[in-house]
């Protein structure tokens, strides 16, 4: 599928231009000459623009925004630290910059120059778990939206919240703040946080569409009984069902006791919480949790990006598929970036596809934009023959 739109955005250094003004446009077009980059890719509205930054494919290089120009949704996806662009708003004398935005004159020598020093440095992320603890209790921990769609019909139906920490004066991916909370023994409540605000911002953005949602879940507390309780009352106080929620289980800590698993994960599915096993590779020792009462398995995506040219890795996915599809499992392919691998995990009879060719990490208040550019792009181009 991954839309034949997005090659226009496919070079390094591609420069998004949202404008109308024809100063601007000028503007943008010397800056890009100047910085010999390939030609800027201009777009005329908010939605077209959401569609570049958030839809599959590579994201571009630099967003230039026209002064006064740009919907909510768009500027708060602008804002995003953690959305990899250079981001300047070009105005002609007398108009403001939105806040948060750097703002430039329109002029390419100007403009070129601000493109070219990129973003300050922020701050290296503390690693101190008592300013993690005062992130939670202000409500510092944020969420972005990594999509998944059916490989079947291509629609989207679920999304994966990612945790960020956003600090006054610096973006903390989470590769560099769960561990500190794990040391730290803060799991229940960053798990308690991304839980409140990943459900929170899936009702308010998912509209009418039946989207799930999933997050990460340590082991530690998927085992506490008193889980299925405070998630219940959590998702029921966002207008939300248990059975759109899903949880998965990382792979962080080695699963001693089975048996209390098992328990666990029939406590939950009482309520309608299914889980997850989550990044299951090649030569894992967690094989033998399929046995579990899973509601479902994600691929690691070094297994899934192995499969066009691995007869191992096929074979071990399709294996997993056969499991699954007698015991009533979902299995989700993350790490799709592109066609081939699109093909591969279809043929080899996966659920659902997730990766950069799908749709990279976008802020909650982007979603609408994604889905609606998703959608269109799907019934536009007819899905592929699924595998017998």
């Amino acid at each position: 599928m991954l839309r034949r739109q997005r090659r226009a955005l496919s070079e390094p250094g591609t420069v998004l231009l949202v404008a109308s003004d024809p100063l601007v446009i000028a503007a943008t077009r010397d800056a890009v000459r100047r910085m010999a980059g390939p030609p800027p890719v201009l777009v005329a509205t908010s939605a077209e623009a959401l569609t570049h930054m958030v839809g599959p494919g590579i994201s571009p290089r630099h967003l230039v925004l026209e002064g006064g120009a740009g919907s909510s949704a768009l500027l708060s996806a602008a804002r995003d630290p953690f959305n990899g662009m250079e981001v300047v708003v070009v105005t002609r004398p007398g108009q403001e910059s939105p806040p948060g935005l750097r703002q430039v004159p329109a002029e390419g020598a100007s403009l070129a120059a601000a493109l070219a020093a990129g973003t300050p440095p922020q701050p290296g992320p503390a690693s101190d778990a008592a300013d993690l603890a005062l992130g939670l209790a202000r409500g510092e921990i944020t969420v972005r939206f990594q999509p998944m769609v059916r490989l079947a019909d291509r629609r989207p139906v679920m999304v994966e919240a990612l945790a960020r920490w956003e600090r006054p004066h610096a973006a903390i991916g989470a590769q560099e703040f769960i561990p500190l909370a794990e040391r730290a023994g803060l799991s229940p409540l960053l798990t308690r946080a991304v839980a409140r605000r990943a459900t929170a911002d899936l009702a308010a953005q998912r509209g009418g569409r039946h989207i799930r949602l999933s997050f990460n879940i340590p082991l530690a507390e998927l085992l506490k009984p008193d889980l299925a309780s405070w998630l219940f009352d959590l998702v029921a106080e966002a207008g939300l069902a248990p059975a759109d929620v899903l949880l998965e289980l990382t792979e962080s800590t080695e699963v001693r006791d089975r048996a209390l698993l098992r328990r666990a994960l029939l406590r939950l599915a009482r309520i309608g919480f299914g889980v997850l096993l989550d990044d299951l590779g090649l030569n894992d020792g967690r094989h033998g949790l399929l046995r579990l009462p899973f509601a479902g398995v994600k691929l690691d995506r070094k297994l899934v990006v192995a499969m066009p040219h691995s007869r191992r890795a096929r074979a071990e996915v399709e294996r997993i598929v056969r499991h699954a599809r007698r015991h009533a499992m979902v299995v989700i392919a993350e790490g799709v970036t592109d066609t081939n691998l699109w093909r591969a995990v279809a043929a080899a009879g996966c659920d659902l596809a997730q990766g950069f060719g799908v749709g990279r990490p976008l802020p909650p208040a982007a979603l609408p934009a994604w889905i609606a550019a998703w959608s269109a792009a799907a019934v536009a181009e007819p899905p592929p023959p699924q595998a017998a």
